[in-house]
């Protein structure tokens, strides 16, 4: 943790959030197996971890985690896997994919139908990996990752239960628009060269909410001064859901940054609560 550029994510202020004796019974995989995983998506072979506690005596739920960045900075870090074993420590089992063209992964990333394949392939592959009740399907995506998640949920009336966290929901007039057109979507955002716009509303849920599965149960999560993903994306898609009488709950933090390493243990008790009510999961 100590090479990572911001000060908030070195060791210093991880070790509250992860106290020794937890991190050694994570290391030692006392409660929870993790395994690596590579798996197939549209003939590509996608590299991805899956966690399983240990202690679980009817099968458990199953958490799909979508990760933040992209391309060369799309990846699952190492604080997320902490928090991937946290989570199965709880009773989940949990699914992460690299996506392709990331964390070794084959093929080139990309941010469209390519990334939304790899995680909606987790569904069917999460019922091969033992016993596990894919009738309690949950859905947590960060940044990229909450905007992904949204795509998802157009896609497929499987998932339960979601939570998205600094998520994006309209690159279309995001303040940073200039900037990743220039270093970020050319290559990687399906029909962008041919129109630019329309690619990146069909990345977008705040232009179709409405294909959003209905039966869904969604907690959007958001820094108030997110300075990476502006809080209007989460603030516009819960007026949106609102509108359209979805099940929803929105947390805004105050002073919340994008990545909220600052109220980690507010948004832990929220994903917590969130997912323990609606999946349900066997208590170890």
């Amino acid at each position: 943790m100590d090479k990572s550029p911001d000060p908030a994510w070195q060791a210093k202020q991880m070790r509250p959030l992860v106290p020794e004796a937890v991190f050694n019974r994570y290391a030692h995989q006392e409660t929870v197996r993790a395994d690596r995983i590579s798996y197939r998506s549209d003939g590509l072979a996608i590299n991805g971890f899956a966690l399983f506690p240990r202690a679980a005596t009817n099968p458990p739920p199953v958490i799909l985690y979508a990760h933040g960045g992209v391309a060369k900075w799309g990846r699952i870090t190492f604080f997320d896997i902490l928090e991937l074993f946290r989570l199965a420590e709880r009773g989940y089992v949990v699914i992460a994919s690299a996506l392709r063209g990331e964390g070794g992964s084959e093929g080139r990333p990309n941010l469209g139908a390519g990334d939304r394949q790899d995680m909606l392939n987790l569904i069917p592959l999460a019922s091969e990996l033992g016993e596990v009740d894919t009738k309690r399907i949950g859905l947590w995506g960060f940044s990229r990752g909450g905007g992904l998640g949204y795509r998802v949920l157009a896609a497929t009336d499987t998932i339960r239960s979601a939570v998205l966290v600094g998520a994006s929901a309209d690159l279309v007039t995001n303040p940073r628009r200039a900037e990743f057109d220039k270093h970020v979507y050319r290559g990687i955002v399906d029909n962008y060269l041919a129109d630019p716009d329309e690619a990146l509303r069909a990345l977008s849920a705040a232009y179709w909410p409405e294909k959003i599965a209905a039966n869904t149960e969604i907690l959007l999560v958001h820094g108030a001064s997110d300075d990476r993903v502006q809080v209007t994306n989460s603030l516009t898609m819960a007026a949106h859901l609102s509108q359209l009488n979805r099940r929803y709950e929105l947390l805004i933090p105050e002073s919340g940054s994008h990545t909220l390493i600052e109220h980690q243990h507010r948004v832990r008790e929220a994903i917590d609560r969130w997912f323990d009510r609606s999946l349900a999961p066997t208590k170890l």
